[in-house]
C-alpha cells in the first residue's frame, strides 16, 4: 500500500568535475602523465608543519620536467632545508633546480648529459618533498595548475614533463602535447571542524527539518520531512562538516518512523542520535493502514510532541499528521484517508507545519 498519494516531481542535477585536460596540439603517442600532490596531514595547528609530496606517473619515457606547486604564503612558510628530490634519470644523471617565490615552489628536473644516463617511464615516483610551517589559521590549497602547462600556445608554461622517443636521453624529446591529470589537496590550519548535523542542499530543497526542540527519549532530537515514499533518501538530506553520518533501519528493518540517525566524530564515536519520523506511520512498519488508525484512536486527545510514553514517543510524533500539536480526530481523518487511497499531506507539508508551530 502506498504511504501517500500526492504526486511529487524531482529533478536531479548531477555536476561532474573533469580532472583530465589536454592542451596544445596533441601528437600521436605524446603520452599521459599524472601528477599527484599529497600531504602527511590534512589539518595542523599554528606552529606545526606539513610535509608535502609530489608524485608522478607516466606511460612514456620522462624527459625534462618542471613542476610549479602553489600554497598560501599567508598561512605557510616554505622550509628550504626540508627539500628532497628524486634522481629520475638514475645514477646521479639528474640536475635538480628549485625556486620559491611568494607561495609558488618551482622544481625543474633536467637530464645531465652523462654517458649511460637512461630515461624511464615513472610509476608513482615521488619527485620531491618539502615541509611547510604553519603560521596563521585558514585553509590553503596545495596544488598544481593546468593553466601553467607548457603547450604550443603557452610556450612559457612552467608545468611540463617531456617525452623521449626511447630511453636514451639523447633521443628526440617532445615537451608539449602530453595529457596531464592533476590530483591536488588542501590543508586546514587551526582547529579542525567539529561534527555538526546539518541539512544538505537536497534536504533544504525538500523541506526536511532537524528538530532539536522536541524531547526524544533515545537521542538528541528528530528528523522529519523526508518523503521516503517518494524515493527521497534520509542520507541525501543530511550533511556534516566533519565526521560522518550513519543511518540505520528501524526494528522492522525499514527506513520509516523509528529509523536511527547517528552523528559520528572522526574516530567513529557517536556524538548525537536522532530518530526519523514518517508522519502517518505510527507503528513503524513502513505502511499507513488500519494499524495506524487503531494507534491514533487509542491516543486521540493527547497533545504535544513531548509525549513521554516510552517506546510510544516516535509513534505519537508520527500520529500528528497535520502538524498542529494535537493528536485528535483531524489526524485520524487523514490516516483513514490515506488508508483508503485518498488525499494525504506530503511529508514536507507536515514538517513545515510542525517547524512553524515549534519555532524551529
Amino acid at each position: 500500500m502506498t504511504k501517500a498519494k500526492k504526486a511529487m516531481s524531482i529533478v536531479l542535477a548531477v555536476v561532474m568535475l573533469a580532472t583530465m585536460f589536454a592542451f596544445g596540439s596533441l601528437a600521436a603517442g605524446a603520452g599521459n602523465a599524472t601528477f599527484e600532490v599529497t600531504t602527511d596531514v590534512a589539518q595542523v595547528e599554528v606552529g606545526g608543519a606539513v610535509t608535502v609530496s609530489v608524485k608522478l606517473t607516466t606511460d612514456y619515457y620522462a624527459g625534462p620536467t618542471s613542476v610549479p606547486i602553489y600554497y598560501d604564503a599567508s598561512l605557510f612558510d616554505f622550509d628550504a632545508g626540508s627539500f628532497t628530490s628524486a634522481d629520475i634519470f638514475g645514477a646521479g644523471a639528474t640536475d635538480v633546480k628549485k625556486f620559491n617565490s611568494n607561495g609558488c615552489l618551482t622544481v625543474a628536473f633536467v637530464p645531465v648529459s652523462a654517458a649511460g644516463a637512461q630515461a624511464q617511464s615513472l610509476n608513482n615516483v615521488t619527485l620531491f618533498t618539502f615541509r611547510l610551517n604553519a603560521k596563521a589559521n585558514g585553509v590553503s590549497p596545495v596544488e598544481l595548475k593546468l593553466a601553467d602547462q607548457k603547450t604550443d600556445s603557452n610556450k612559457g608554461g612552467k608545468l611540463y614533463c617531456g617525452a623521449y622517443a626511447n630511453s636514451s636521453v639523447t633521443s628526440e624529446v617532445k615537451t608539449t602535447g602530453q595529457t596531464f591529470t592533476l590530483k591536488n589537496t588542501s590543508v586546514t590550519v587551526g582547529s579542525a571542524a567539529a561534527p555538526e548535523l546539518q541539512l544538505s542542499e537536497t534536504g533544504v530543497a525538500n523541506g526536511v527539518v532537524i528538530d532539536r526542540v522536541s524531547l526524544c527519549n533515545d537521542g538528541a532530537g528528530f528528523i522529519y520531512g523526508v518523503g521516503t515514499d517518494m524515493g527521497e533518501s534520509i542520507e541525501d538530506a543530511l550533511a556534516t562538516p566533519a565526521g560522518s553520518i550513519r543511518v540505520t533501519k528501524n526494528a522492522y528493518g525499514v527506513m520509516s518512523t523509528g529509523a536511527t540517525i547517528e552523528l559520528l566524530d572522526n574516530d567513529g564515536n557517536v556524538v548525537e542520535t536522532y530518530l526519523f519520523i514518517f508522519f502517518g506511520d505510527t507503528n513503524c512498519d513502513d505502511w499507513v493502514d488500519g494499524n495506524d488508525i487503531t494507534f491514533v484512536e487509542g491516543i486521540a486527545g493527547y497533545s504535544d510532541f513531548d509525549f513521554s510514553g516510552g517506546d510510544g514517543t516516535v509513534g505519537s510524533m508520527a500520529a500528528d499528521v497535520n502538524g498542529d500539536g494535537w493528536i485528535d480526530g483531524n489526524d485520524l481523518s487523514y490516516i483513514e484517508g490515506v488508508a483508503g487511497y485518498t488525499d494525504f499531506p506530503t511529508q514536507a507539508e507536515t514538517a513545515a507545519a510542525v517547524a512553524a508551530m515549534k519555532g524551529i
